[in-house]
């Protein structure tokens, strides 16, 4: 039997607005397999800030963006991001009264306003949503080009005269050692980087992957349309799954069976809204019914605070629902020290890099 490509429809391709009249803003794209190398990304980085360059890292996991901003702070604690004097990083694992005090330390270091001086700030996808950032270098861990543009949007995002070497706006784009993707196909992988976990479509990837490779200097908004359509039309993704065979084939089967299992869970629970509301039928348990499909997060509240790393007292914080297990919501809160916690019989640590489980 010959297998057929079969790509997953998700409504229609996604697309970037070009702005009529806007400016056009000249990037030169790299692309370098240093993806599971935080020490030599951190080098990297270190290299830029040290020629006057403001430096945005920005990485698919927090366990990667822990791991570069803890090289960064071990080889240039200088250059490193700080809040009230604590070398850190930005993410979506802290308290909400520390992640005020992130959002203002980024704004502050690498807004419009900022001052001129290397520095560097690593954080995740935290750092493409409602942050003034303007940076001079970005290095980021691959991902689907509409992403890419969206964190390439945080490049020479104001008008500046100090840029010095960094007067055109450059980009590091971090992939596996070894070029091909096909081995990232494998569910099983451990170290993922975000490949095939936060962005399960790797056609969407090595796509990007080709066509970055393909026009290493692009203008933004100028190309936005085309780099979109190349990278995530579903006809560009048919030529990967026919040129890559077997494997990719297989891929894309399993991304489109999984999009139509997801349509109908989510039919069962889906409102008719073209009925009155009194006329509406609730499904009887609403537990299951979420924004997104998977585990949901659980918000706990600590009767002794934790002692946050930036100064403020910690008396709630949100444990990601991967990290609680089958745990109930209504399980207690043990304070261990300042700095940790027990919930459901598993330790947790909250420092300056976030929550993480404490091994």
């Amino acid at each position: 039997m010959t297998l057929q490509p079969v790509v997953p429809a998700i409504g229609s391709p996604p697309r970037a607005a070009v702005a009529s009249g806007a400016a056009q803003k000249h990037v030169r794209v790299e692309t370098a397999g240093l993806i599971a190398d935080p020490d030599s990304i951190a080098r990297r980085a270190v290299a830029a800030a040290q020629a006057g360059a403001a430096v945005l890292v920005v990485r698919n996991s927090v366990a990667g963006a822990v791991a570069v901003a803890q090289a960064v702070a071990a080889l240039a604690p200088d250059l490193a991001f700080r809040v009230n004097g604590v070398a850190t990083l930005h993410h979506g694992r802290f308290a909400a009264t520390d992640r005020r005090l992130l959002d203002g330390a980024v704004e502050h270091g690498f807004g419009k306003r900022r001052s001129a001086g290397g520095r560097i700030l690593v954080g995740t996808q935290t750092l493409e949503q409602s942050l003034d950032i303007d940076a001079d270098f970005l290095i980021t861990d691959l991902a689907p080009m509409d992403v890419l543009l969206q964190r390439i949007g945080r490049l020479h995002r104001h008008a500046r005269d100090d840029r010095g070497t960094f007067g055109q706006a450059r980009v590091l784009v971090l992939r596996p050692e070894e070029r091909d993707l096909t081995p990232w196909l494998d569910a099983g992988r451990r170290e993922r980087h975000g490949l095939g976990h936060v962005y399960p479509n790797l056609l969407h990837l090595e796509a990007t992957l080709r066509l970055l490779e393909e026009r290493p200097d692009i203008a933004i908004p100028r190309d936005n349309r085309l780099l979109v359509e190349r990278a995530l039309h579903p006809q560009a993704l048919a030529v990967i799954q026919q040129q890559g065979g077997r494997a990719w084939i297989n891929h894309g089967n399993r991304l489109a069976g999984g999009v139509v299992a997801n349509g109908e869970k989510a039919s069962t629970v889906a409102l008719d809204l073209s009925r009155r509301f009194d006329e509406l039928v609730f499904p009887d348990d609403m537990t299951a019914v979420t924004t997104r499909l998977g585990a949901r997060d659980l918000l706990l509240d600590l009767d002794t605070p934790l002692s946050g790393p930036f100064g403020r007292e910690v008396r709630r914080i949100a444990l990601p629902g991967w990290m609680t297990g089958n745990a109930s919501p209504g399980a207690p809160v043990e304070r261990l020290d300042d700095r940790r916690f027990r919930f459901a019989g598993r330790d947790y640590l909250y420092d300056q890099w976030g929550l993480r489980p404490d091994a």
